[in-house]
């Protein structure tokens, strides 16, 4: 891989304010002298996720996830570290030395960011030197040239190869563009290949960075032998439940406006957008999960969901909104007119009747009490009855104990009954949901695990751990006393040793330049995620605390050696000669023993 001057990394490191980065991507809120947010890798409901930006680190107390701004580009938008780099480095303006592109080897994330970035282009100067065939079906949706532009639409002819042909033309590698699923191969001869997407409008789908990651295709044959809309299959980069169409451009405007409307299809948030209502996202066909929700509350905890008023659009509203709602998010639901669609009502209508219907928006219990009523009815008993057992099985999924209880308050009311009969069934459902929530992780694999095999625990680890904190705190204080004291040795734990002997060879470095920097060439993120979780950490009377861990890595060193010998020397008779050369080592290792204490320990 080139290589960068690690001045040039500082600098870019040092330019960039690690809170004001990740608040981009995440919404953080100042907690003492701390930014806390919702981890975005992993599913969390309590804030664990922590920014210090005295030292510009971040760690994740529920994951373990941590670093500096690289790490966290890394991670978030599954890019090389010499990728976060470049971002960065365009960001700030700071020039990079310029290398081949052929001196580094692309990461798998980076062909397929690039596959779908050719075939974006590809599709969007069809759609220019094509225009003429599609011109009356987009004049027909009203898509205007402007919005065409600016989400970079596309088209692709009703043929069977010509991306293929394209690739081939201009010898780029295929491999990537089947990976991202583009092209597709015969089942019946694998030589044969073909497009995924044909005689489509094609979305391009971006992630939170403006990279693309997939698409949708829209079926411009009017017929029902093919379906009307199909997707990329998910890869590396694209994960169905954690991405939401056109959430990239409406981040800002959802943070500005202070909610988020939730729409079905492609066409419904383009309708949406180019009449100026920016703050909306699609679902693109995809079931709506707790990932979305997460995704979403990021950014705000008001959603409002504007789907088709067909019975599948209700369906949909009822489903996705429940998710929406048990994960604490304050859902509203708007019912359009009979046989309308978001798109089709701006069509018909302008922007100001369609903020007038927002204005009509019902909270989702309403909507769903309302929905219940229609499709059971309330004649009689046993209709109440299973409304009501509905209704508080979608509470006992609620993660709000408050909101339970207000909601099966408007329940007892509803219904007549008792409040507390209510609520002792909504605490037993939610029992009930927990339990079996906890016995679906029970029996779950613990994939990290089998991924990544834990640290091992060797010697005096936690020692050895305080010891590097120490060092990495209060390096111009401590290093020259613990590099006359400490060995490399010393280090029963290698990956510990190896970091050791690294700060050693570069404590030239100021300290924010050395953590930084390990954070940068260690290639553990294990060990990258424990450095960042001990700097968190403040160590009072360091000096004092230096002693103890000093005595405890020496004594583990020669206790370690000296059960090592013990078990050599029971393969030994008495009268060889290496069984009284390791009898003196053990002596040897045992006055060692007593020096060190006596040196170290407190009187």
């Amino acid at each position: 891989m080139a290589q960068i001057p690690d001045h040039i990394i500082d600098r870019i490191r040092e330019t960039v304010d690690i809170v004001e980065l990740i608040s981009r991507y995440i919404n953080l809120k100042k907690q003492g002298k701390n930014f806390k947010a919702l981890c975005p890798f992993h599913t969390e409901k309590t804030p664990s996720f922590t920014v210090n930006a005295d030292k510009q680190i971040f760690y994740c107390f529920g994951c373990g996830a941590g670093g500096n701004v690289f790490n966290f580009l890394m991670r978030y938008e599954k890019i090389t570290f010499l990728e976060a780099i470049q971002k960065l480095s365009a960001e700030t303006g700071i020039e990079l030395p310029k290398f081949r592109e052929d001196e580094r080897k692309l990461s798998e994330y980076d062909q397929l960011y690039r596959a779908y970035q050719f075939a974006c282009d590809f599709y969007h100067n069809l759609l220019h030197s094509k225009y003429s065939q599609i011109e009356p079906y987009l004049k027909k949706r009203q898509i205007d040239p402007e919005t065409i532009k600016f989400f970079k639409i596309g088209y692709v002819p009703d043929e069977w190869d010509t991306l293929y042909q394209e690739i081939l033309r201009k010898k780029m590698d295929l491999e990537p563009f089947q990976k991202a699923g583009l092209i597709l191969e015969s089942e019946k001869d694998r030589q044969k290949k073909y497009d995924r997407f044909r005689n489509r409008l094609m979305f391009p789908i971006l992630n939170l960075s403006g990279r693309i990651i997939a698409f949708g295709g829209r079926d411009l044959g009017g017929t029902t032998e093919t379906p009307k809309y199909i997707n990329s299959p998910e890869s590396a980069v694209y994960i169905k439940s954690q991405v939401l169409y056109g959430l990239y451009f409406a981040k800002e405007w959802i943070r500005q406006e202070g909610f988020v409307i939730m729409v079905e299809g492609y066409m419904d948030h383009l309708q949406l957008f180019q009449n100026d209502i920016k703050n909306v996202v699609a679902t693109s066909g995809t079931a709506l999960t707790s990932e979305h929700a997460k995704l979403i509350r990021r950014y705000t905890k008001e959603i409002v969901l504007c789907y088709d008023a067909d019975a599948a659009g209700i369906q949909a509203a009822v489903r996705g909104g429940q998710i929406l709602f048990q994960d604490n998010l304050n859902v509203r639901v708007i019912i359009l007119p009979e046989n309308e669609d978001p798109d089709s009502f701006l069509r018909k209508n302008n922007k100001s009747e369609f903020y007038a219907l927002l204005k009509t928006a019902r909270d989702y219990f309403d909507f769903r009490i309302e929905q219940l009523q229609k499709t059971i009815g309330m004649q009689d008993v046993s209709q109440k009855s299973k409304i009501v057992e509905d209704l508080i099985d979608c509470l006992g999924g609620h993660s709000d104990p408050l909101k339970q209880n207000f909601y099966g308050n408007i329940i007892a009311e509803k219904f007549n009954l008792q409040e507390s009969t209510i609520t002792e069934e909504i605490r037993r459902k939610s029992k009930q949901i927990k339990s079996r929530e906890m016995r679906y992780q029970d029996n779950e694999p613990d994939r990290k695990a089998q991924e990544k095999p834990s640290l091992s625990l060797v010697g005096a680890w936690s020692a050895e751990k305080d010891l590097l904190l120490i060092l990495l705190n209060h390096l111009d204080e401590v290093k020259n006393v613990i590099f006359q004291l400490v060995e490399e040795q010393d280090f029963l734990n290698k990956e510990f040793r190896h970091i050791f002997t690294l700060v050693k060879e570069n404590s030239s470095k100021s300290k924010d330049e050395l953590t930084h920097w390990l954070f940068s060439i260690l290639e553990d993120e294990r060990i990258v995620s424990l450095l960042t979780a001990e700097l968190f950490k403040e160590i009072s009377k360091p000096e004092r605390y230096l002693n103890d861990c000093i005595l405890k890595i020496k004594v583990t060193r020669y206790q370690t050696e000296i059960d090592t010998i013990k078990q050599q020397l029971k393969q030994l008779n008495p009268s060889q000669p290496e069984y009284q050369a390791h009898l003196h080592q053990i002596n040897s290792n045992l006055s060692k023993i007593h020096e060190i204490r006596k040196i170290f320990t407190r009187k």
